[in-house]
């Protein structure tokens, strides 16, 4: 009983205490439970005021309830209040977002499948919306094509990015190097038209600017160039000189028209009503009227502060090609000036205008040479701080006794020491025709810093020249001169900088990763065991992913060859490879009969294969793929422009190299292991078009050609590409160098063998531990005939 009632009394004094130290928060109890309470009740009236506001799901009916919605959205800030009590918030949906549920596949996804490549554009600048700054179109006919059509184009085609000529009628005969466009309609008043049509086909969205000028008007392409890039491209222009004869809202076509590509697709629009309308025999009127309907632009000859200026013939009674004095500024500063009636006055007017630009060029470095000079006072050196030449950089000052440059001693017809290899070597090509040149320029300066003709012969005594990487090319003479009128020889020493040029970037097409490669791979009957392993090669990294290339292997037989194939094994593999893989990389094959298995008779037969836009990669066995280099090898190579010969890395001979078995199954970059191979040109890229291009200029040339290096260098204008290339590797193999080859091409394969045995440093260690080998073996014997000096010779 005591103890019941101490549980009892415990218990009531614990709910005293706690019903103590919550009495604080009772009212926020009770308000939370009222609050939650009266919500509950109140929802199906708020429910039903919020419908107005709702949103219906038109994708998922069946999953909204009447109960389902978000409550009241916000109020529309945008729609007036006025208009707030009659605006449809039910089928509006231009404020509030609606969710749009994926749809369902319609057809289950297959198992294992892959995802769709996303197919880009060949040029990323195509796929960026980058566009060509100038084109031109040059109105011409048959009849002078061939004097004033060439003139222009001679002239102008080297400032400008693209130039057309447009002709109503085609003669039977056309120039060559010049890009010509015939209409089959010769009515002479549709020609513009045409020409209007053709290029919003074929240009309209490449170039920025459209310049439309006939063959008789001189163009000065520098300042024309110079004059658009400092346009905005934004802006919607019709500009070139006001017509003089009828509508002065028309510009003059003798004296060019610009067109920015918003016009001109304006007007390529509008090219049917043009034509329909064109009913005068004036092509101004006509073009001046199309442009005109088209745009609602009238010519204008201002934009942005900068005047188009053209300077006119034909109300200069005493102009004169032959005489033209520095005229007035009107004259230098023009665009165009015509129009001009032969065409040897086109010539000349752009003589005349390159000497304006040369001697504008000169004045503008002597302002930068005084320039210079008064700015040195300034520096901390004073005028001495000034570098010789004046504008040239200081010259490489070494950190360390390392980094000191070394000076090449040289006389007329020999170089001393050029590098760690060569004593003495003769002067030969590019490096006669350098110290040919700078004797010459030693004597010319001579003569002009005296006054007058002084000097008429001289001699090399010494010479002595270094590359300074930041400088140039460094020359210092030591010449023995002859003097004119007494014939006695003096000594002077001149001390001559060749200066590095600004770097230029080529401008070049930037491709992209999407097309096919086409890998030429050709095998002869001593190539069957490496063939192997460059199949697993190529199924691993291309037809395992579906990389776009496509193999194609050619077995080349002899002549002689036995009716055993030799190949077979070798054509059930890559049959077996292209059953088995069909996710867009292909393997094929074809066989070749010849003596002489050489890359252009390997390329003669494959080329017939291809279109001529496609890319063709030639490889040889023994070679490592990978994705990185398929990608190089199709940015590298640019269709009409660029071929690509990688500088891959070559193994040097695993038994040579390594101690011991097995050998590494991957090739390491290190230098030890091999060298990137500048004597092989064996890989190269190219498309199909370009070298049949080549080949036929080859066979109009009768030039001699031993392999793909010197057909793209001697018989093609393409630029050749050469760089260092890592992720393709070349495992060891025998080179065989064919006598029968040119000199150059001997002479390089001899090269590229020795080179590819081992480095020096390896080589010589061979042939230390092979001359240490051969001397214990030496000593064992004298030991066993007992010689007497056996002894003294260990103690050495």
């Amino acid at each position: 009983m005591f103890l019941f009632l101490s549980f009892y009394d415990f218990c009531t004094m614990l709910v005293r205490r706690i019903c103590y130290y919550m009495r604080p928060f009772v009212p926020m109890i009770i308000g939370l439970c009222l609050g939650i309470g009266l919500s509950l009740i109140l929802a199906p009236f708020v429910d039903e005021n919020c419908d107005v506001y709702s949103s219906i799901l038109a994708d998922d009916t069946a999953a909204s309830s009447s109960s389902d919605h978000l409550g009241r959205k916000r109020e529309l800030e945008s729609v007036p209040d006025a208009e707030k009590t009659n605006f449809d918030y039910f089928n509006s949906d231009d404020f509030e977002p609606r969710l749009k549920r994926q749809a369902k596949p319609k057809s289950p996804p297959v198992k294992n499948s892959r995802p769709r490549k996303i197919l880009r554009p060949r040029y990323a600048s195509t796929e960026l919306g980058i566009r060509e700054k100038l084109f031109v179109a040059v109105l011409t006919s048959k009849a002078t094509l061939d004097t004033m059509g060439i003139a222009m184009n001679k002239t102008l085609s080297h400032y400008v990015n693209k130039i057309l000529f447009f002709m109503d009628t085609r003669g039977t005969t056309l120039p060559g190097g010049m890009s010509i466009v015939s209409f089959t309609d010769n009515r002479a008043d549709l020609k513009p038209f045409h020409m209007i049509k053709y290029i919003g086909d074929h240009y309209r969205n490449s170039y920025d600017w459209f310049f439309i000028v006939p063959d008789h008007t001189y163009v000065h392409g520098e300042k024309l160039l110079d004059f658009v890039n400092d346009i905005s491209i934004s802006k919607k222009l019709h500009m070139g000189v006001p017509s003089t004869k009828k509508d002065a809202s028309y510009c003059s076509v003798d004296a060019g028209i610009i067109l920015s590509q918003e016009v001109l697709s304006s007007v390529f629009e509008n090219n049917k009503w043009c034509s329909q309308n064109a009913f005068s025999p004036d092509t101004e009127d006509n073009i001046g009227r199309c442009i005109y309907q088209s745009t609602g632009l009238a010519c204008s000859n201002t934009v942005s502060g900068k005047t188009y200026s053209h300077y006119t013939t034909e109300d200069s009674r005493d102009f004169d090609v032959d005489n033209l004095p520095p005229r007035a500024a009107k004259f230098n500063t023009a665009l165009t000036v015509g129009p001009l009636k032969r065409t040897t006055d086109l010539y000349k007017m752009h003589r005349y205008f390159c000497e304006v630009e040369l001697r504008h060029t000169e004045q503008e470095l002597e302002k930068t040479k005084d320039s210079i000079i008064n700015m040195s006072v300034q520096t901390p050196g004073g005028r001495q701080s000034a570098t010789w030449p004046i504008g040239v950089q200081e010259q490489f000052k070494p950190k360390s006794r390392f980094d000191v440059i070394r000076w090449d001693y040289f006389t007329e017809n020999h170089i001393y020491l050029n590098n760690d290899f060569t004593t003495i070597q003769t002067l030969k090509g590019v490096e006669k025709m350098d110290i040919t040149d700078i004797l010459e320029t030693s004597l010319d300066r001579l003569n002009k810093k005296y006054g007058r003709v002084l000097f008429t012969d001289q001699k090399l005594i010494n010479g002595y020249r270094r590359f300074d990487p930041i400088r140039g090319m460094e020359y210092i003479l030591d010449l023995s001169l002859r003097h004119q009128t007494t014939s006695e020889y003096t000594t002077k020493r001149v001390h001559l900088v060749r200066p590095l040029s600004q770097v230029e970037i080529v401008p070049m097409p930037y491709v992209t990763e999407n097309s096919r490669v086409n890998l030429i791979l050709p095998v002869t009957r001593a190539d069957r065991d490496s063939v192997v392993s460059f199949l697993d090669s190529y199924a691993h990294t291309c037809l395992n992913s579906g990389d776009n290339t496509n193999l194609v292997i050619v077995f080349i037989y002899e002549m002689n060859e036995t009716k055993e194939d030799v190949f077979s094994v070798l054509k059930s593999m890559s049959t077996y490879y292209g059953n088995k893989y069909q996710n867009g990389a292909r393997i094929s094959w074809t066989s070749l009969k010849t003596n002489q298995p050489s890359q252009l008779v390997v390329m003669d037969t494959v080329s017939k294969q291809f279109k001529a836009d496609e890319l063709l990669l030639y490889c040889t066995v023994g070679i490592e793929l990978s994705i990185d280099f398929l990608n190089r090898v199709r940015m590298n190579t640019i269709d009409k422009w660029q071929v690509f010969f990688p500088m891959g890395f070559h193994q040097y001979k695993p038994n040579l190299i390594y101690d011991e078995k097995p050998y590494p199954a991957n090739i390491e970059l290190k230098k030890n292991v091999g060298h990137y191979g500048s004597y092989f040109y064996e890989q190269a890229s190219f498309y199909c078009g370009d070298y049949t291009r080549a080949r036929s200029e080859m066979m109009t040339s009768n030039g001699p050609v031993d392999d793909m290096l010197d057909l793209f260098v001697k018989q093609s204008k393409l630029h050749v590409f050469r760089a260092i290339e890592p992720a393709l590797k070349h495992r060891y193999h025998d080179q065989i160098c064919d006598p029968m080859l040119s000199e150059d091409a001997y002479q390089r394969c001899l090269l590229g063998r020795s080179h590819g045995l081992a480095s020096q440093s390896q080589l010589a260690m061979l042939i230390f531990e092979q001359q240490k080998n051969v001397d214990s073996v030496h000593l064992e014997v004298l030991h066993q005939q007992k010689d007497p000096n056996i002894d003294q010779m260990k103690v050495k």
